[in-house]
């Protein structure tokens, strides 16, 4: 995560929390969903932010 923003951290808490429930109640695949998903759109909304005219420096 580039920008030290706390929405996308409690984001990521959230998408890290539902990943591990599913890794130890043995929904492996359904854990690496979400890992995915969750790295995925932290990288976008990363992309999106760092165009953004006159942003905020993270």
């Amino acid at each position: 995560m580039m920008c030290d923003n706390l929405l996308m951290k409690i984001f990521n808490v959230i998408v890290f929390a539902v990943a591990a429930y599913y890794t130890f109640t043995g929904g492996m695949m359904m854990a690496m969903y979400w890992m995915a998903a969750g790295m995925l759109i932290d990288a976008v909304v990363d992309l999106i932010y760092h165009f953004l005219p006159k942003h905020k420096k993270c």
